[in-house]
């Protein structure tokens, strides 16, 4: 980037560097570095979408990129959120408003590269994630040379190709279609259709207002809309219009049920019992194949369990794995508490004390705890969820 000619904006300038520092502490952001440059790529974690933990570093820590000095070279949208959901504020339905798709793909940040012909795109979190890979492969091949870049603004793109298909089909198409882009100095937002673009551009429709995006009819193969309410004269506030189709199709894509859940927390919980990975099978009745598959994913498994999954799913899940933690830890609890009073009333005359532990809903498992075996593999066997429980059946909360 030519320094000599565009202000430079820093880190220190955005964010409060001390909430930057304890964030990261907290893993509540994460920071990659480039593998060649001297580049730093900020995003919010999992933990942030799950627990809900926007403050304004987390919210800005969206694929944020900044040199080892501190100086932002991208800057691309603030974190927003769906309509109705409190962070959005007191949003003025009748306010101008520009409507624009809300493409179906991976967010593309075009950030400097002055070592491969000037400029790259990072996704979201990732300089070498698959969809950056293949979106500065596009750019480089096809548009790279033909764009009078502006050094002074954040291009956004939508990455669309077949590969990288969540929900929607594009039906063949492989571009990069221009969000628009931010003032990386200001923050202010500039539409795409005032950026030079040789490729695809967002559509823009003609609702003139928040309330008339919200009474629009549905559209085939789409996700819905990206509405700016330009109620501060300043900038917009983001909302995203979600369509009920597509929200229902991409819970069945997805295909993460409560059982989906319960694998992960069980073999996790109870991987300490194991020594031959045959035995997932009589402890948890579990495929090996499948309770290694769990285990080599490691402490990320959350991250890896709702990998795609928009946010609005994430209470649903939530309430899911507290759920079934609660349950287990619940059955470990009265089954040691019970033990432990037979033990304490028998001391030692075991033959009544049978007759007294049988009667119990866990039986088995209270002999357990007075032998001193583990039951965490008993209790969640217990707790397996039923079949007819999958999120397709599980009402949205789209707060």
């Amino acid at each position: 980037m030519p320094a000599a000619t565009v202000a430079q904006l820093h880190l220190s300038d955005l964010i409060d560097m001390t909430e930057l520092e304890r964030a990261l502490h907290n893993r509540h952001v994460r920071r990659q570095r480039h593998p060649r440059l001297p580049l730093h790529i900020y995003n919010y974690t999992v933990d942030v979408q799950y627990d809900r933990l926007w403050t304004p570093v987390t919210r800005t820590c969206r694929g944020l990129i900044a040199d080892d000095a501190g100086v932002v070279v991208a800057r691309p949208f603030p974190k927003f959120f769906n309509m109705g959901d409190p962070l959005n504020g007191d949003l003025d339905l009748d306010a101008p408003a520009t409507v624009t798709d809300k493409m179906d793909g991976s967010l593309g940040v075009l950030y400097p590269d002055a070592e491969e012909g000037g400029y790259a795109i990072a996704t979201r979190g990732s300089f070498t994630s698959p969809q950056a890979l293949h979106a500065t492969r596009v750019w480089r091949e096809r548009y790279a040379g033909r764009v009078a870049v502006d050094p002074a603004v954040t291009y956004l793109f939508e990455i669309i190709y077949p590969a990288g298909r969540i929900v929607i089909n594009y039906h063949g198409m492989d571009d990069l279609v221009l969000l628009g882009g931010i003032d990386t100095l200001t923050g202010a937002h500039i539409q795409a259709e005032d950026l030079d673009w040789p490729g695809p551009k967002v559509p823009v429709f003609e609702y003139a207002t928040l309330r008339q995006a919200l009474t629009a009819p549905d559209r085939a193969d789409a996700e819905g809309f990206v509405v700016q309410v330009w109620q501060d004269a300043d900038r917009p506030t983001l909302v995203k219009i979600k369509q009920d189709d597509y929200k229902a199709l991409h819970r069945i894509l997805t295909g993460v049920t409560a059982r989906t859940a319960w694998e992960y927390l069980a073999v996790n919980a109870c991987r300490h019992l194991v020594t031959h990975r045959k035995e997932w099978a009589s402890l948890l009745a579990l495929d090996p194949a499948r309770a290694e598959q769990i285990v080599a994913v490691g402490d990320d498994w959350l991250a890896t369990l709702i990998e795609g999954v928009p946010d609005e799913f994430h209470t649903w899940l939530r309430s899911v794995i507290d759920a079934l933690n609660a349950h287990a830890a619940a059955i470990v609890a009265n089954v040691t508490a019970f033990a432990n009073l037979a033990s304490y009333v028998y001391d030692g005359d075991r033959k009544a004390m049978v007759r007294e532990v049988l009667a119990h809903e866990h039986s088995g498992a209270v002999f357990n705890v007075i032998d001193g075996a583990d039951i965490a593999a008993y209790a969640w066997k217990a707790v397996y969820p039923d079949a007819d429980k999958p999120w397709l059946t599980i009402s949205e909360d789209v707060a």
